[in-house]
């Protein structure tokens, strides 16, 4: 019992830090927000921005492998003290096994082969029933976990349990077209539509990112999460309504196609998360321990490599020129890149890890109340629309955040109860009968 009920409220702790996280996350974006709509307005390109941007992930590289050199320094300056202690403990256990009465002991070039005569007795069923285990047993068990922890080393584990680089490089790879083409379709649509189009239809992410999960993921489907995905959508939709008749100063050369961008994005976004949840599961002992920010380092690297040959045709051909991004602008997205990118991301990927793709992805729509929170601070007061949106924004957030087998645990709580009633019910109508025939 006790067990079970840690294992809950770990899953509760971890569930309230990724919700920390997706309203940080929110939050970064909205000062975001006004850095890149300053950036675009003068005249810098979509795609070098979310290029420059992308590629400072790799800036994540260097502190890793940092503290990795730091942590891989302390596990050998530990392994070599106990070192001395596990051949100490060697050495008394096989005095005690040549001692020992009823076992057969073999030594070969200082290796120690132990048989037991009784091969009835299981060691893990001594652990089980609490008996204390055989000199011999102990050196088993710890050869045993030696075994085991060599077995991880050929599972793509290094070690201390944690994935190896390349193994890391591979998901990156995986997800690095997903998550560029996602930020650059958005940052597309913004220079051929308005922002009203733009928010409208990237609220559908949330959907399909659902969809995606019940397809892929196995999450459980019920009509509430879909339900407060409709509701989360719907709140988006009526704020930015409400934006779009206080008057908006965006162009809209060529909405069409502004729209279209702005659905792609929905989908690659839906894609790139699903893929995260996907390949970076959490840590639970078994997959080992993935660094998130070793991913998006990677990541990062890739978006350098993959992307800079289309750069290069872009600047010689005069379509994206280099030279007139100035050096205001370049610090501005440099910036934005460092506190929008790679920190924010950063920790919505740890939030996806540590709620649900849904949940994540619907969580972020919480920043189009905030926005018009800031709007009210700077002198833009919000209309009726905006606070009826900002309502049904946070009840679908609330309600995709309930638990999917709350009710489930409610009802089988129920079934238990009658159960136990029925039994009962029997146990009192068979005891008479039980009494009158041993009369």
């Amino acid at each position: 019992m006790g067990s079970s009920k840690d294992v809950s409220s770990s899953k509760t702790w971890k569930w309230g830090v990724g919700l920390f996280y997706i309203f940080l996350v929110a939050t970064i974006w909205i000062a975001a927000s006004y850095v890149v709509q300053s950036v675009v307005d003068a005249g810098v390109s979509p795609f070098l921005v979310t290029y420059i941007c992308n590629s400072l992930f790799v800036v994540l590289i260097p502190i890793v492998e940092i503290g990795r050199y730091l942590e891989d320094s302390h596990w050998d300056l530990w392994f070599r003290r106990n070192a001395k202690k596990r051949d100490n403990r060697l050495r008394e256990s096989e005095q005690a096994i040549l001692l020992d009465v009823g076992n057969k002991v073999v030594v070969e070039s200082s290796s120690v082969i132990m048989e037991e005569i009784d091969d009835n007795v299981d060691v893990s069923d001594r652990k089980r029933d609490g008996s204390e285990l055989l000199p011999w047993e102990k050196v088993v068990e710890g050869l045993s976990d030696e075994v085991k922890l060599i077995g991880n080393v050929g599972d793509q584990l290094d070690e201390k349990g944690r994935w190896t680089r390349s193994r890391v490089a591979r998901v990156s790879l995986l997800i690095c077209p997903f998550w560029f083409f996602a930020q650059l379709t958005f940052n597309l649509s913004l220079k051929y539509t308005t922002v009203t189009s733009n928010t409208i239809l990237s609220s559908a992410s949330s959907l399909f990112t659902f969809l995606v999960s019940l397809a892929f993921l196995g999450e459980r489907f019920t009509w509430l999460k879909f339900f407060s995905v409709l509701l989360c959508m719907g709140g988006t939709i009526i704020v930015s309504l409400g934006d779009s008749k206080n008057g908006s100063s965006a162009a809209a050369s060529n909405p069409l196609l502004g729209d279209i961008f702005s659905l792609v994005s929905a989908g690659l976004y839906a894609a790139y998360i699903t893929l995260i949840r996907k390949k970076l599961p959490e840590d639970d002992g078994k997959s080992g321990e993935a660094s998130m920010a070793q991913f998006l380092g990677y990541l990062g690297l890739f978006n350098v490599l993959i992307f800079l040959p289309v750069a290069l045709v872009l600047n010689f051909t005069m379509v994206e020129p280099f030279h007139t991004l100035t050096w205001k602008q370049f610090s501005l997205i440099i910036g934005k890149g460092l506190l929008d990118n790679v920190l924010s991301d950063y920790l919505w990927a740890k939030a996806v890890i540590l709620t649900s793709t849904t949940v994540a992805t619907a969580g972020l729509t919480i920043q189009v109340p905030l926005a018009a929170i800031v709007d009210t601070v700077i002198g833009k007061a919000p209309r009726l629309m905006d606070y009826l949106g900002a309502v049904a924004v946070m009840i679908g957030f609330a309600g995709i955040n309930i638990p999917s087998d709350i009710f489930s645990k409610s009802t089988e709580a129920e079934v238990e109860l009658e159960n136990e009633k029925l039994s009962i019910r029997n146990q009192e109508l068979t005891l008479p009968r039980a009494q009158d025939s041993t009369a």
